[in-house]
């Protein structure tokens, strides 16, 4: 059976516009969900002014201890892209502590955050640092602080990060470091097209056989019924 280009053409329209369907649905569903997040936020706000800012409530300080180890020749990146962590989390890096030996770096950061900010911070480090290492221990303390043992620097929490490069064994050999900056996006790259072979090619072959479905048969039989009733 040979297949026609011009329902080649129209199986492909259809599934460009099935998979823009598919995109468009997603992107409205983020927008519903971003919508819903900003009304809470408010909310949140509003019952914060209701109450005036003078008032202090008991709140619970998160005091962290994160310690991992880097591949060699990460450690500036890492502690970069901390700092600009903390800082897209309104905190601010209270003391930062590097030691160079034997070839490799290795130091410590104490970052100072806002409490409702350190859960997505901590989990922003974790993720640089599994970028370019293991996080190796993480231990979190929660304490309540009292509305009289309150000050402007214990409204704060302290996120203690502790890292370290680790020099390959003798004869294991060393990925550079340019080659180790782009594997994350080849990796990305990959599995994006690994997606899109995954969905697109099955959608292509279902759009193809809805196409000629309705080409061979649903349109002559139609014709024939037409026919007939003249």
């Amino acid at each position: 059976m040979r297949i026609k280009r011009r329902e080649i053409g129209l199986a492909v329209t259809l599934s460009v516009l099935v998979a823009a369907l598919a995109v468009y649905s997603n992107v409205k569903k983020a927008d519903h969900y971003r919508g819903n997040l900003s009304c809470l936020e408010t909310l949140s706000a509003d019952s914060k002014d209701y109450f005036g800012a003078d008032v202090r409530q008991p709140t619970k300080l998160i005091s962290e201890m994160i310690e991992g180890e880097l591949d060699k020749g990460s450690f500036e990146r890492v502690v970069n892209r901390i700092e600009v962590l903390t800082e897209e989390n309104m905190g601010y890096v209270k003391s930062l502590r590097m030691i160079f030996n034997d070839g490799a770096w290795s130091g410590s950061m104490v970052c100072e955050l806002p409490p409702e900010n350190v859960t997505s911070f901590t989990f922003g480090v974790r993720a640089v640092i599994e970028a370019n290492g293991t996080v190796t221990y993480i231990n979190i303390s929660i304490e309540e602080v009292g509305e009289l043992q309150q000050s402007q620097e214990n409204l704060h929490s302290t996120i203690n990060l502790n890292l370290k490069e680790v020099i390959p064994e003798n004869g294991t050999p060393e990925i550079p470091t340019q080659i180790a900056s782009v594997l994350p996006i080849l990796t990305t790259s990959l599995l994006l097209i690994a997606q899109g072979l995954i969905i697109g090619v099955p959608l292509c072959f279902a759009s193809l056989a809805v196409v000629m479905l309705v080409d061979r048969g649903i349109i002559p039989l139609w014709k024939n019924m037409l026919k007939r009733s003249k």
